[in-house]
This record gives C-alpha cells, structure tokens and sequence, in this order.
C-alpha cells in the first residue's frame, strides 16, 4: 500500500476486536490443518482474525525498526519482493530514521476463505486502510504446509473508480479457488499476466481482450512514444513466473486473477543533453552515479476481472508495485 516516502505498505494494526482475540492465543503460524487429501478450509474466520492481528503487529515492528529480517517472516511473494526492496530504498533515503511510519488499521476487513486439497493453502482478506484518502485493497495470505507461519503474498490496491468484486461463496460461505487452466473464461487465468505483457510490447498482441485503463492502454501509449525531451525510453515487460498467478471464482462466474509482472524502463540520455540526477528509488540500487542511462525494474502485482468467454473484456482493477532493482551505465 502507497506509504509516506513513496513506499508501498501492507496494512497493519487490525481493529481492537480482532486484536482482542490474540491475548491469550497461539501465534497464528502455529493454526494447521491437513487438507493434504481433502477439500478443507485452512482455517476459520477467528483464526484468520489471529492471523490479521499477528502480521499486523509484526509488521508494525517492521516499519519501525526497518526490519528487512522480520519482514521476510511475515511476508513473501510479490509482497515480500517489493516491501524487501522498499526497505532497502528507505534505508537509503532515511538512513537514521528520522521520518517516522504512522501506524494505521484495517476498517471492516471481511475474510474470503476457500476449500482446498493440499498445500499450499491460502484465504484473503478484503479491507480499506483508514489512512487518508485510501482504498480497498486484498491482503492474500499462504501457508507452504501444516508446520509453515502464514505470511503474506499479495496486496494489490484498488485503482480510482474501481471495485473488487463479490467471490462466488458456496452454501457454507467459502470462496472458490479455480485452476489456472479453468475453462470458459476470456483468458485462461495463467495466461493472463502473458496476454498483458504481449499487448504493452506491440499493441496488438491480445489487444481485444483488455478494457481500456492506467496498466493497459494509458500504458501501451508510453511505450509508443519512445523519445522524450533528449531521453530515450525503452521497456521490456515480461511474466514474474516465480510468483504463481491465482485465480478465485466470481459471483457472476468469471475470475479474480492476481498476477505479477516486471516492468524494466532504460532511459538513455541524448548528446548534448545530460542524465543528471536520478531518483532515490534508483540510486538505493546503483553502485555508482550513471553518466548515459539507467534501467530500472519495478514488479508490478495485478488483480484483473476475467469475465466469462463472450461477456466483456478483461479488467485490469487494482496493483501493487515497486522499484525491485536498477542498473547504470
């Protein structure tokens, strides 16, 4: 989530209810349940309440101590790669700390838990932060098998004008995990961070298959217009295969598919004009001040609206992103 110094944070702090069922209780990566063989919740929504209340009290130490140890405790996949490479950017920016985080809650987080055989398990929880002017965002957390502390893996935010949509729940209230391979739908759910990156590199590869919008359209424009005031752009966007994409079913029958992309922008600077200085999020990854061009990296996590197959386009909703890396020449 967008913090002070431009740095996105997961939320913390849950609200003094879900607080009050930790005292007295278990760490939360202690909840296990086997699953291995059938279909069973990881958990319920009290564990996942201990759960919320345990990472958001760690994750306050975090923030507070700039704990990159403690944040790979709590935190993995897309998360953990872009909060690890926000710390390192504030640890370059505020060495000594002197900007403090304020703490902040989540409002009404409601749980969406599902079904599933084996591990990894996982259940989301769906909140708006009360910071100021924040919006809804999805907080997914995994547990790897029965021993393993659930840490979070994704944290895509809603843009402005977006919203997430109702998950399919059963008659027991648990959501739907689908396959990536699940048929029917406008895109298969493992194709879809392919389908993106192909569409920003040409234009036209998928190009039917995406609504317009900030991360497809608006975003396939700047890479059509290369050279700028002396610069020079140059991007390559490709799949983050090593985050697996997930897909949860919808009340109207599409999908929920939150998946990860690399964005990498070399910008070369054009004779006579100069590089000069380049952004502290950069600079936190250089070993030294570049002179014709810098590339920077920034993974990008998605959350898009898969429809069924004829029923509309594919709605890129919510994302969260960070510069993870950065070379000069």
């Amino acid at each position: 989530m967008r913090r002070v110094l431009r740095v996105r944070r997961i939320s913390r702090a849950a609200p003094a209810l879900v607080l009050s069922l930790v005292l007295g209780a278990a760490a939360a990566g202690c909840v296990t349940v086997d699953g291995k063989t059938a279909r069973v919740a990881p958990l319920d929504q009290r564990e996942a309440a201990r759960v919320l209340a345990d990472f958001d009290a760690r994750n306050n130490e975090v923030y507070a101590k700039r704990d990159a140890a403690l944040n790979a405790e709590i935190e993995t996949g897309s998360v953990g790669a872009i909060d690890q490479a926000s710390l390192r950017v504030m640890a370059f920016g505020d060495p000594e700390h002197k900007r403090q985080i304020p703490a902040f809650t989540h409002d009404k987080p409601t749980f969406w838990i599902p079904r599933t055989v084996g591990w990894p398990k996982w259940f989301a929880v769906h909140n708006t932060p009360s910071y100021a002017n924040a919006r809804p965002m999805l907080l997914v957390f995994g547990k790897d098998d029965p021993d393993a502390p659930w840490r979070a893996t994704w944290g895509p935010t809603l843009r402005a004008g977006a919203a997430f949509p109702e998950p399919h729940r059963d008659k027991d209230g648990y959501v739907e995990q689908l396959p990536l391979d699940a048929p029917g739908l406008a895109a298969l759910p493992r194709d879809t961070a392919a389908a993106l990156t192909g569409y920003l590199t040409d234009g036209r590869s998928s190009a039917e298959l995406f609504a317009p919008g900030p991360h497809t359209s608006e975003a396939r424009k700047l890479r059509e217009e290369p050279v700028q005031n002396g610069y020079v752009r140059q991007f390559v966007d490709t799949p983050a295969a090593q985050y697996a994409p997930l897909a949860i079913r919808t009340a109207d029958g599409g999908a929920l598919v939150l998946f990860a992309v690399t964005h990498s922008m070399k910008l070369t600077v054009q004779p006579p004009n100069t590089l000069g200085e380049v952004e502290p999020a950069q600079q936190a990854f250089l070993a030294a001040k570049p002179k014709r061009s810098v590339t920077e990296h920034k993974l990008a996590a998605y959350a898009a609206l898969v429809p069924l197959a004829g029923a509309g386009k594919v709605q890129v909703v919510a994302t969260m992103s960070g510069v993870v890396g950065a070379e000069g020449e």
